[in-house]
């Protein structure tokens, strides 16, 4: 077993920590699509970390040593879960598809939003993680094989089908809803005339 670090080293290791907390709570955010699990996964990987600060080697590599700790926890949490589906997210779809007229910009940039997070759960895990990280935030190839535990080829081939599946899956809202405004129209039409 590794030794406990020194005063010194644990406090600059924790000032890392400290400093990394907003990119982990991003993509623990864009793991779990939701804030509430995002931050209990966050707070989960953090007491994980501090129980195994001796581990650290680097204090330059802090940020991709938690990463990969939020990553495992959040496969745990995964099995933990079963991967059930949220009735809230369904709920917040089907309001998404209300006329786009009728809608603030606040609220077209929650369904916009909501139509990433739709894109994003239909990933698998894997995939999912890897394009958080490389394309949401901006974490080279390289960065994110080595939080992944991958090589930097794999993680480009994931994130290349992650976009892929993504921009099908954005496509197919889009012609739902363009299908679902004319239904709109000839209905407005077929009463007015």
């Amino acid at each position: 077993m590794t030794e406990k670090p020194s005063p010194l080293r644990e406090q600059a290791i924790r000032k890392a920590m400290e400093d990394s907390l907003p990119a982990l709570r991003a993509f623990a955010r864009g793991l779990c699509l939701d804030r509430m699990s995002a931050d209990d996964l966050v707070q989960a990987a953090c007491e994980r970390a501090l129980e195994r600060l001796e581990q650290v080697t680097d204090i330059g590599g802090v940020k991709s040593w938690l990463n990969r700790i939020v990553y495992t926890q959040w496969h745990d949490m995964l099995r933990r879960r079963n991967r059930r589906s949220s009735k809230i997210l369904q709920f917040a779809l089907h309001w998404a598809g209300y006329e786009e007229s009728q809608r603030s910009e606040g609220e077209r940039v929650r369904a916009m939003r909501l139509d990433v997070e739709k894109a994003l759960a239909s990933l698998d895990p894997e995939p999912r993680a890897a394009v958080v990280l490389v394309g949401m935030l901006g974490y080279s190839y390289k960065e994110a094989a080595a939080v992944l535990e991958l090589s930097a080829g794999t993680v480009a081939s994931r994130v290349a089908r992650a976009r892929n599946r993504m921009a099908e899956v954005l496509t197919v809202d889009e012609r739902q809803e363009q299908r679902l405004k004319e239904v709109r129209r000839r209905s407005v039409h077929e009463k007015t005339g």
